[in-house]
């Protein structure tokens, strides 16, 4: 486990902040499907025998023929869909805007009570135009969840027991209570929010050990955990937040110029996941594996893009921002991920942390934190904290052993190169460590390429280096994603219906893993 993930000062001096990590969390709730060919030869992936030409004039034309006709057949009815799903939540939240403001707007704000309200009945009506008569149950958990908050009188231990009972409850439920499984994947992300919610006021309220602010009433409850900004889509916001974006504060004309581009990216991301991506396997199903399981892997991640950037819309359109810490763009507004850090990453743990940004905080301030050692010097703590924050990370997820899977390889995979790139940059004095450069003044490494001249050899030297451990990432993030495509994996099933493509890669990225590790204790 990378714990570098939260501590970058080892590698560069003088930094400002500590930044940390945040594990893989789910693809989107999109259904995506693909299928096996029918032998296993059809696929190779490293052999000896050459196959024919990727790319020829007949190849570019069908691939021209194929991209034309996923544009005529699929296009068209995947963003009238997504328009669908995605009109009523974002109106949704502009009348809860403006109903917030119009009660504000009165010359003596005696109660928050109505505000509480407003936000919840527009998450209600939200959740009910997404999961139909389910939503009842959710209700349901979230009267159990208020009852649990009552632990918190017994101070900060009632906060631990509440985090352990929250995430208990929701693998009590998946086991023994809902029968129907192919309907709670769709619940699990929304429940999943709502467990982080309950958690982070269970330790903001007992914080010092004792509790230092009254326990929220039951309408201000509702209204932030059905607020219509984060009830569907996530992400996950403090209550401090929340209460300090009850009333709206931005112009229209900012939220506007915010709220346009979200929507646009939307409808690629949404385009690409659906139709791009898959012509582009089916194209490349007989030429070359790796590109099968890059292009597979990405439309998983364009699913997630595609929620993050829907619920940046719908943050915008109510007007609710993330906690300070959290990165806020100025054409997009708050960031729920950064799919350019992602899609071209410096090194494993750094499109780890881009991956969902304020599920990368809620880990630092509520998991690792309360866990980390007062004395950098003590690694085997900071080991646990860091392993903590796995499992935890882990469990909010829910049972999905491909999700499981992916974070134990990505968390080795991690760590592994963080490790070998510090020991070769601290051994070249190189710029070639896995977190980002601080800048020329703030660089300890006197071979940066920020530092030298673009004449310079050891300028290119560095340059290439980072851009094959950029390659590399690539790879990885290909490998490991395909696996996310498609169903979850039912407790039971066979285990070849998800590690297909693994084996049929011949495991090549662990393998890679295993020799960093090796490298890195033969340098040492």
């Amino acid at each position: 486990m990378d714990y570098q993930y939260f501590e970058e000062e080892s590698d560069y001096i003088d930094l400002d902040e500590e930044e940390d990590d945040d594990d893989l969390a789910t693809a989107g709730s999109l259904d995506y499907r693909f299928g096996h060919p029918d032998s296993e030869e059809d696929y190779y992936f490293g052999g000896e025998e050459e196959e024919e030409v990727l790319v020829d004039g007949h190849g570019i034309l069908e691939l021209a023929g194929r991209l034309f006709d996923s544009l005529q057949s699929c296009v068209q009815p995947s963003v009238l869909q997504v328009m669908q799903y995605v009109a009523p939540m974002l109106l949704l939240c502009l009348l809860c805007r403006v109903l917030c403001l119009l009660y504000s707007q009165r010359r003596r704000l005696t109660s928050l009570a109505p505000l509480h309200l407003l936000h919840f009945a527009c998450g209600l009506i939200i959740l009910q135009l997404t999961v139909g008569y389910r939503l009842l149950l959710l209700l349901l958990l979230a009267a159990v969840g208020y009852l649990l908050l009552q632990l918190l009188r017994l101070g900060r231990r009632g906060a631990q027991v509440l985090a352990v009972l929250t995430v208990g409850s929701q693998f009590l439920y998946e086991l023994l209570i809902w029968r129907q499984r192919s309907d709670w994947p769709q619940l699990r992300g929304i429940q999943m929010v709502v467990n982080m919610k309950l958690i982070s006021l269970g330790f903001d309220l007992t914080a010092s050990g004792q509790l230092h602010a009254r326990i929220p009433g039951p309408f201000a409850y509702l209204g932030y955990i059905y607020s219509p900004a984060t009830c569907a889509l996530g992400p996950w916001v403090s209550f401090g937040c929340y209460m300090d974006c009850l009333v709206p504060r931005n112009s229209w004309m900012v939220s506007l110029r915010r709220l346009l581009p979200n929507v646009v990216f939307c409808m690629l991301a949404v385009t690409v996941s659906n139709c791009v991506a898959p012509a582009m396997s089916d194209f490349f199903g007989d030429r070359s594996h790796f590109l099968v399981m890059y292009w597979d892997a990405l439309s998983v991640r364009t699913s997630h893009y595609f929620v993050g950037i829907m619920a940046q819309a719908l943050l915008v359109a109510s007007d609710q921002r993330l906690d300070g810490t959290t990165k806020e763009s100025e054409m997009l507004g708050p960031l729920i991920s950064q799919p350019w850090l992602i899609e071209w990453p410096r090194s494993i743990s750094s499109l780890v942390r881009s991956w969902n940004i304020p599920m990368h905080e809620w880990l630092k301030r509520y998991i690792y934190a309360p866990c980390k050692p007062t004395s950098s010097s003590s690694r085997g703590r900071t080991l646990l904290a860091v392993l903590s924050t796995y499992l935890v990370s882990s469990l909010l997820h829910g049972m999905d052993l491909r999700i499981y899977l992916v974070l134990i390889s990505l968390a080795l995979l991690a760590e592994g190169e963080s490790l070998l790139r510090r020991q070769l940059a601290s051994l070249l004095n190189a710029c070639i460590a896995a977190n980002l450069c601080p800048g020329k003044e703030r660089c300890r490494y006197s071979h940066c390429p920020s530092k030298r001249r673009s004449s310079s050899v050891s300028y290119w030297l560095v340059r290439l280096a980072n851009l094959a451990f950029t390659a590399l990432a690539i790879f990885h993030l290909a490998y490991l994603g395909v696996v996310l495509l498609g169903d979850g994996l039912e407790v039971g099933e066979d285990s070849d219906s998800f590690l297909w493509h693994w084996q049929q890669a011949g495991y090549l990225s662990h393998y890679i893993g295993l020799g960093t590790f090796v490298l890195y204790l033969f340098i040492s």
